[in-house]
């Protein structure tokens, strides 16, 4: 299949906004060059800034906005890549105002970003972690973690206002117990800055000039990109990764290795548990709270925000005044969050791309795929099948929705559905909500060479290699063809694939029953029992060419089986463990893997959960194994 990216829309895509800009991660280096400004007869008086894509002029410093400690210049965001030229020029000519940028960039300047307290989960209360230790629901060391991470990050949050304080005024306002000052102040150095022969650093400079333990700080720098961005103490703002390595607040080594156990370990205490976690793993559990504006940690026996294969959305918005839970677009959709939150929020779990799919046969199909997770959706089969109404494609081509709430319109419709027939399609990644094939799963080292054979027995034997993305299923051909098996697979599934299509004897050319074929020879006896066993499991025996489900007596009556099988196959105590479990890594039966995988909200089919590889390797939020 030929794929090629296009759009849906149907204008030309206009100049990205601000907002737009840090949603992409300010990847462009943006801006109008200075012979441009001096084209459309703007000020003259310009310099470039260190790299030369921008041009500012001197009265730009008077357009001041809030930064994390102390106001930060229009000029100075130009530099940090947070503002681009166009909207330099909306300031200038009036058609901006500065409160209006200023709402635009709250994440990198002053909104709370880390978490902020505890959701607990049985009374729907919110509190902080000072009081969650007083109160001994957790312990002080655990609270102390997560309020050196809210220092650490940019401010200490009280989670009931949203208000946020530097540990000073928190400790003065009783925010925080003055027990933990000491602590605190030194965890603040990491938002305020180091101050090393006049100059102030941030935390990999710190870390580079020995003034910060090497260790403690990836710790710092982990919960500062997780939370927003690696602080500039200078500026008093936060950037994105990219930027900071172009600034010299972060290398691509640190970078590189900041998820990666071997270099980087775990050390931020789950509460509810005590596992220790990176601190992108307890925000991607947190909820957020529509009253404070906050992400809060549940904790309690329900984790509401976990995300799970059965479920369309993972990030949770909580009411705290009326105890009600919803998606984050049922919250946009209800006014309780404002738009710019709604698409950070949304794209903590998402991010969608569009595209056009010629198939083929030649037809073509407009595509939404998220690079995230991999769930497709085909924009003409949702019309076709009412999922969707051609009145909000048009809006999303006219620019009045964005592909994200396209996107999330689609979802909130989807009526989840399960496939009781259906083997295990694939694997399930609980890290990033990935779905992928069984044969991606090997190649990965998730799974062992013959638990994935097996589980492409089970499948090719009960309809097709399944595309575990769309659904859809395949020949063992055009599975190959698709790169949903390898050739090694092929060569073994060939034979296991006739038991569905139908055995015809060599040389009379007469239809088989696998018992027939099994006594003939022509296919393997332990396999030709495996798919018979994969079919029953999967809802009944399958005739070959009618392609109905029977019950063992029915397959008895048509000749399909024979006693000595049908007695093999209701006797459970004979499977044989030849799956690998994901999660334990124990043996386990196809019976007991069927029973332990989950249907997939998207394909109704069933997946397997997984976590990690069978040996460790390279995992990164920023560079994927």
């Amino acid at each position: 299949m030929h794929t090629e990216v296009t759009t849906l829309k149907q204008e030309k895509n206009p100049v990205p906004s601000a907002e737009e800009w840090m949603l992409e991660g300010c990847r462009a280096s943006g801006g109008l060059k200075k012979g441009d400004f001096l084209k459309k007869g703007l000020e003259p008086e310009t310099f470039q800034n260190f790299d030369g894509d921008h041009a500012c002029s001197v009265r730009d410093d008077e357009f001041k906005f809030q930064g994390l400690r102390h106001t930060v210049t229009a000029r100075q965001l130009v530099e940090a890549k947070l503002l681009d030229m166009r909207t330099i020029e909306q300031l200038r000519l009036g058609l901006k105002t500065v409160e209006e940028v200023q709402k635009t960039l709250n994440k990198f300047l002053t909104k709370a970003t880390s978490i902020a307290g505890l959701y607990l989960e049985s009374t729907k209360e919110k509190i902080s972690f000072a009081s969650a230790a007083e109160r001994i629901i957790i312990d002080k060391m655990v609270a102390l973690a997560f309020l050196e991470a809210q220092a650490a990050t940019g401010f200490i949050i009280d989670p009931i206002s949203g208000q946020t304080y530097s540990v000073e005024d928190a400790v003065l306002k009783g925010v925080v117990d003055p027990e933990f000052r000491i602590r605190l102040l030194e965890a603040e150095k990491a938002a305020v800055g180091y101050s090393y022969s006049s100059k102030t650093l941030s935390v990999f400079q710190a870390m580079e000039n020995r003034m910060l333990d090497r260790q403690k700080g990836k710790h710092i720098l982990e919960a500062q990109i997780a939370s927003g961005g690696v602080i500039d103490p200078v500026r008093g703002i936060r950037v994105p990764p990219e930027i900071a390595l172009q600034q010299g607040l972060l290398n691509n080594a640190i970078l590189q290795f900041l998820h990666e156990p071997s270099s980087n370990t775990r050390v931020f205490p789950n509460p509810n548990n005590k596992q220790a976690l990176y601190y992108s793993e307890l925000l991607r559990m947190c909820v957020f709270d529509v009253e404070s504006q906050c992400f809060l940690f549940p904790f309690g026996e329900r984790n509401i925000s976990n995300l799970n294969v059965k479920k369309t959305h993972r990030i949770s918005v909580v009411d705290t005044k009326t105890g009600s839970e919803l998606t984050v677009y049922e919250a946009f959709q209800r006014n309780l969050i404002e738009k710019s939150i709604y698409l950070e929020l949304s794209g903590q779990q998402y991010q969608w791309k569009e595209a056009m799919f010629f198939e083929s046969y030649g037809h073509s199909s407009h595509m939404l795929t998220d690079t995230k997770t991999g769930l497709h959706f085909n924009i003409n089969e949702a019309i076709e099948q009412g999922t969707i109404d051609k009145a909000l494609v048009k809006k999303y081509q006219e620019g009045l929705i964005t592909l994200t709430e396209l996107a999330d319109s689609l979802l909130s419709r989807l009526v989840p559905k399960k496939d009781l027939h259906s083997p295990v399609a694939g694997y399930w990644l609980t890290a990033s909500g990935e779905r992928i094939s069984v044969l991606k799963a090997s190649r990965r080292n998730l799974v062992d060479r013959i638990t994935a054979l097996r589980c492409l027995e089970a499948q090719v034997s009960t309809g097709g290699i399944i595309d575990p993305l769309t659904g859809k299923k395949y020949r063992v051909a055009e599975a190959l063809h698709r790169g949903l098996v390898d050739e090694g697979f092929a060569q073994q599934l060939r034979q296991c694939e006739l038991v569905i299509t139908g055995i015809g004897h060599p040389i009379t050319n007469k239809m088989m029953s696998v018992v027939e074929a099994v006594n003939a020879n022509i296919i393997n006896k332990e396999m030709g029992i495996r798919c018979l066993e994969f079919q029953y499991l999967t809802g009944g025996l399958i005739e070959p060419q009618v392609h109905s489900r029977l019950s063992i007596e029915e397959a008895l009556q048509v000749g399909i089986i024979d006693v000595l099988i049908a007695t093999k196959l209701k006797d459970q105590k004979s499977y044989v463990r030849n799956i690998i479990c994901p999660q334990t890594k124990r043996k386990l039966t196809y019976k007991e893997a069927l029973e332990k995988a989950d249907f997939d909200f998207h394909t109704g089919l069933k997946l397997l959960e997984v976590s990690e590889p069978l040996m460790t390797g390279i995992s990164s939020l920023y560079y994927s194994s």
